[in-house]
């Protein structure tokens, strides 16, 4: 169906699905099976090898052309490499994790490794990157969808526990900036395995309209828990595991937008502050009511929680209160059949909350000094995951 797709007339939706319909009706009513054979599958394990002979920017060079790169250097995955990657891990190489789309192509944990090499991952960050790829497994991370939208879309992994500073993962000043070794290349092998193992190119698979810089390199951080506000536990912790377990979470996400406040000096001037915001993407107010939410808060703006003695959940309800603005600031671009099934009739002084309901929204600490925010928008409702990390 070729695009545009949305924001035109009835007249030319109807000339669309009339001009689709009859291949439509072939496909469905005359298909016959393929007489001839289809070719034998390749075994998923192990990886094929071949033999190259040049320089270190002719490999780079060589899988970029193969499609086997996202164009930026990598490091030759020799079978050496990799085997000394397999041993930050008692996982089998040959174990299948899944099937990573659109190209469905299973995913070793040994293809991990060899993305691992190419990225200049250490052998140590293996069992976040495995948790994390778990993680983006599961169904309702919608994996598939994320390589295949419209939309600029990336990953969120965010790190809790001991294992964040045991392998060097950042959570303070610039954590997802220059310079974080761990960070960076753990988001750039989740990149490669999302492109070259789903097969997710651009035009082909992956229809993004722009794309973004983190389709290169996936958001990755630990969360700030030394600077969490008194009271708070860590988020993993919140859902239900120890402290002192080590937890990947996982989200499919817009580009994050920085909300920056250099003026309020109490918790409710702050919170006022959101009334405005939109994550990319879109919030409720412009997306969609369901969509998961994940807001990271700077250590210093985290605080303001402190002098309500507000918990995480006290301060997420607190949020979501605060940031409700009349539906007359919004009526040009959210029809009312967007929010009335959630809060019945709706009129100009109606206030629509930034979600549907509070428990849309989560919270993190991280990064340093600063009074600096960050705003995900994620792909869809109850995306994000929260997998243990194993060794």
């Amino acid at each position: 169906m070729p695009h545009p797709i949305g924001g035109i007339s009835e007249a030319e939706v109807k000339a669309k699905a009339d001009a689709a319909w009859p291949e439509i009706l072939e496909k469905a009513t005359n298909w016959k099976p393929a007489k001839t054979e289809l070719p034998p599958q390749k075994p998923p394990y192990p990886a094929e090898t071949f033999k190259f002979k040049g320089t270190a920017e002719s490999v780079s060079q060589l899988y970029f052309e193969k499609g086997w790169s996202l164009g930026l250097p990598i490091n030759p995955p020799t079978p050496e490499a990799v085997e000394a990657m397999l041993k930050g891990t008692s996982r089998k190489p040959d174990e299948i994790l899944g099937k990573v789309g659109p190209r469905d192509s299973n995913l070793t944990v040994e293809l991990v490794a060899v993305n691992a090499v190419m990225a200049g991952c250490k052998p140590e960050y293996m069992p976040v990157l495995i948790a994390a790829i778990e993680g983006l497994l599961e169904p309702k991370a919608n994996w598939n969808g994320l390589n295949t939208s419209t939309g600029s879309l990336g990953f969120l992994v965010i790190v809790n526990g001991p294992i964040a500073k045991e392998v060097g993962i950042t959570a303070g000043q610039g954590a997802v900036g220059a310079e974080q070794y761990a960070n960076a290349t753990i988001g750039y092998a989740i990149n490669l395995i999302s492109d070259v193992v789903g097969g997710s190119r651009p035009g082909t698979g992956d229809m993004t309209t722009f794309g973004a810089p983190h389709e290169f390199v996936a958001w990755v951080f630990a969360e700030n828990e030394d600077q969490l506000p008194k009271g708070w536990t860590p988020y993993h912790v919140g859902k239900g595991f120890k402290a002192t377990d080590s937890v990947v979470t996982v989200m499919g996400v817009y580009p994050g937008v920085d909300h920056v406040d250099h003026g309020a000096t109490t918790m409710d001037g702050y919170l006022a502050g959101w009334k405005t915001v939109r994550g990319g993407g879109g919030c409720f107010r412009s997306n969609g009511a369901t969509i998961t939410q994940a807001i990271v808060f700077g250590p210093e703006l985290a605080k303001f929680a402190v002098e309500k003695g507000l918990d995480r959940d006290g301060f997420r309800q607190a949020f979501w209160e605060a940031s409700k603005i009349p539906y007359s600031e919004i009526d040009a671009c959210v029809p009312k059949s967007q929010v009335e099934p959630l809060f019945g009739a709706v009129g100009p002084d109606t206030l629509i909350p930034i979600t549907d309901k509070p428990e849309t929204l989560h919270f993190f600490v991280g990064g340093g000094a600063g009074k600096h925010s960050h705003i995900f928008t994620g792909f869809q409702a109850d995306s994000i995951v929260s997998k243990l990390v194993t060794k």
